[in-house]
C-alpha cells in the first residue's frame, strides 16, 4: 500500500483523536498504535458519516455496534485496494443550510399560526 494517506481514529470512550495504522485481512481490519490494537471490524459494518476538514469519516453501523461516537477518518488519496472495501461516499440528502432553512420555515409557520 502507498503512504499517500493518513488514518485517525476516535474510539468513542475517550475524546482522543489518534493517528493509527490499519491492517487489512480479507473484508476485516484492525487498527494499531504503538502499544494498542483494536478489535477486528468488518468493512461492511462501516457507514459514511461525511467529511471533517479534509478527511472522509466513517462510523460503525449503530444497529450492529452500539458506539455512536466511534469514528475513523481517512485523509489523502486512498489506494484502490482500500477504497474498494469502504462504503460509498454519499453526500447527505439535506445539507446544514437546508436544515436551517427548514427550521426557519417551521418557526415562521408556528409564529403565523400562533398570532
Amino acid at each position: 500500500m502507498s503512504e499517500e494517506y493518513s488514518i485517525w481514529h476516535i474510539d468513542g470512550d475517550s475524546a482522543l483523536k489518534r493517528r493509527v495504522r490499519i491492517e487489512i485481512v480479507g473484508k476485516t481490519f484492525a487498527l494499531y498504535e504503538q502499544m494498542w490494537r483494536s478489535e477486528v471490524y468488518y468493512f461492511g459494518d462501516l457507514v459514511y458519516k461525511g467529511k471533517q476538514g479534509q478527511s472522509h469519516v466513517f462510523g460503525l453501523n449503530d444497529g450492529i455496534k452500539k458506539r455512536p461516537k466511534w469514528q475513523i477518518g481517512f485523509k489523502g488519496k486512498l489506494p484502490p485496494e482500500l477504497s474498494d472495501l469502504l462504503p460509498e461516499h454519499k453526500p447527505p440528502l439535506i445539507s446544514n443550510i437546508g436544515m436551517i432553512l427548514i427550521a426557519a420555515i417551521c418557526l415562521a409557520i408556528v409564529y403565523m399560526v400562533g398570532t
